[in-house]
Order: structure tokens, then sequence, then C-alpha cells
């Protein structure tokens, strides 16, 4: 057991050291001022096959980790509870250029839509799941993979292909050029 643990230590050492130090840098400074581990982000972002690496938005990701297991509570803009429009306006609003919390319906008003083999990091991902309309968002991140506030588990990364998001799925938005 003792190597095993040993021989996994290593590897998370070594993977960590694998992302750019770019990225590798500004997830410390996130992680420090979230007050988390960095290196527990990076691990937690490799077990959900995400790419440190590849990420252009490092905040999303560190932000998410820190959020993690928030429970969902409609209405909720807390620790104690925060609902999906309000999740993703708080990752996807100061970085992105989207105005004012509202439901995910308005979010894809106010954006240009995109279809999901267009999507970016950072772009909005909506569903339509009650009686056909948009009624939950998330923030994709990369790979399919997406952040949100889930009604049964709280904040949580989801796939776009597991088969629940993927009957559901609408369309992306995005709210800026610059991505």
């Amino acid at each position: 057991m003792k190597k095993w643990l040993l021989a996994l230590g290593l590897l998370a050492s070594l993977t960590f050291a694998q992302a750019s130090d770019e990225v590798y840098c500004a997830i410390e400074e996130l992680a420090c001022e979230v007050e988390v581990d960095a290196e527990e982000v990076i691990n937690f972002l490799r077990m959900k096959s995400l790419k440190p690496e590849a990420i252009q938005h490092p905040d999303l990701y560190v932000t998410t980790y820190a959020w993690l297991n928030t429970p969902y509570r409609y209405g909720g803009n807390s620790r104690n509870g925060i609902d999906c429009s309000r999740f993703a306006y708080m990752l996807q609003g100061k970085n992105f250029g989207l105005e004012g919390a509202a439901s995910s319906a308005d979010m894809f008003k106010a954006g240009n839509a995109v279809e999901k083999h267009e999507l970016c990091e950072g772009d909005l991902v909506f569903f339509r799941i009650k009686q056909g309309r948009i009624s939950h968002v998330g923030v994709y991140l990369q790979d399919g993979k997406f952040a949100h506030s889930s009604t049964s588990k709280g904040v949580i990364i989801s796939d776009l292909e597991e088969p629940y998001w993927k009957r559901y799925f609408y369309k992306g938005a995005r709210y800026t050029s610059a991505q």
C-alpha cells in the first residue's frame, strides 16, 4: 500500500509538472486566492480527463473546483446553495462579457448561438429539459466537459456525451468574439 501511495504521489507531481508553466502559475495563484490546493486542482482535472496544458482560462477550472459539491438551491447564490444560472454567470460573466444574472433562457437570448461542434472554453451550454424550453445552463470547459449546478448533485463537471445531457442538449452561446 505504501509503494502504491508513493507511486501515486510521484505520478501526481509528474502530471502537475506537465502543465505549461504559464497555466501552472495561473492555477497556483488563483488556487491561493480561493484557498484550495493547486496540485489538487490539477489532479482533479486529470481525473476528469481534462488537460491542464490546454487550459486557456484557468479561473474557470479553479473556481469550479472551489465550488464543487455546493448544493443546488433554486435562486441560491452562495456556498449554501446555488442554482445553474447563477453558477454559470459567476463562472462566465466576469470574464466573457455576459451582463447581469438572469434565467438560463434569458442568458441564451443574450448570446450568439453556437453548435456543439463549435464550442470553446467559456461558452455557455443550454439544455431543454422542462417541457421543451431552455431550463438548464452550464459552462463549457473542454473535450465535451462542462461545469454546472445540477439539481441532484450540486456543482459538478459532466460530459455532453452522457446520455442524459446528450438527450437534452440544445445549443451553446458565446458572449465575446475574443474566444
